[in-house]
C-alpha cells in the first residue's frame, strides 16, 4: 500500500531561492529509489514562505531508503547546510489514502 509523507516547510524569507535550487536537487536524489514528488505548493495567504510537499512512496521502506540515500550522497553536506540555513521549522507527517478520496485520484 502507498504511503504519503505531507512535509510543511517554513522558510526564513531570505532563504527562498537558494531552498528552491537545493530541493531541486533533493528531488533528483530520491526520486530514482522511488520517492515521488506528487506536488509541492507555496502559501500566498497565511504565512508566506510556507511550503507543502506531497511525496507518494511505495511503503515506510522506501521513506527510511531515500533519507538513507541523501544522507550517504556526496552533496549531502552542501545540501544539508542549505537547509538549515533556509528552513525556520519542518512538520513530517506519514499517511496512507483516505477513503473518500474519489476513484482515478
Amino acid at each position: 500500500m502507498a504511503i504519503y509523507m505531507q512535509s510543511t516547510i517554513e522558510l526564513k524569507a531570505d532563504g527562498v531561492e537558494r531552498f528552491t535550487e537545493t530541493m531541486k536537487e533533493v528531488i533528483a536524489i530520491v526520486e530514482p529509489i522511488g520517492w515521488r514528488l506528487v506536488t509541492a505548493v507555496m502559501h500566498v495567504t497565511g504565512r508566506l514562505h510556507t511550503g507543502i510537499d506531497l511525496w507518494e512512496m511505495e511503503d515506510l521502506n522506501t521513506y527510511q531508503l531515500g533519507l538513507a540515500t541523501l544522507r550517504g550522497h556526496p552533496r549531502f553536506a552542501a545540501i544539508g547546510k542549505v537547509l538549515s540555513e533556509t528552513i525556520e521549522r519542518e512538520t513530517v507527517v506519514l499517511g496512507v489514502r483516505a477513503g473518500w478520496v474519489p476513484e482515478g485520484r
